[in-house]
């Protein structure tokens, strides 16, 4: 049975130095892709975009700064503010940055661990079910 955590989480775009808009984030995590996690960005309703990456790397990156290529993601903080995790998607075209607030990101990533702790990820891995998903050109389905 594949276990699964979902939570929208409050984000902000990072548009300029003094300048954020938000949008929200609906992270996911499924057992069956310990791996991964999942967030779909939701403007008016809708997903414009869609991002895979490394739990890992929001584990980090909630203490240190982690990540190379198209996903970075550290620990942020201005004066008088709450802690945040800023997080950087790249593509050949451009850089998105985006902050969410370290306590609700904690939490989501508690419910995660609460499915497979982390280091555990291999024990829920079904590589047979996943090489074959590979080889059929199914990889992007389930």
């Amino acid at each position: 049975m594949v276990s699964t955590a979902k939570r929208t989480l409050e984000m902000r775009l990072l548009l300029g130095p003094d300048e954020a808009v938000p949008v929200a984030g609906r992270f996911s995590y499924r057992s069956d892709r310990p791996y991964e996690v999942e967030v779909a960005f939701i403007s008016r309703g809708r997903t414009v975009a869609t991002w895979l990456f490394a739990r890992d790397l929001l584990l980090v990156g909630l203490y240190d700064e982690v990540g190379e290529g198209d996903v970075r993601v550290w620990p942020f903080r201005r004066p008088g503010e709450q802690r945040r995790v800023h997080i950087e998607l790249a593509t050949d075209d451009s850089v998105c940055e985006l902050t969410v607030r370290a306590t609700e990101l904690t939490a989501w990533l508690e419910q995660t661990a609460a499915i497979v702790p982390p280091g555990d990820e291999s024990d829920y891995l079904d590589m047979d079910m996943h090489l074959a998903r590979l080889l059929t050109g199914k990889a992007r389905e389930g």
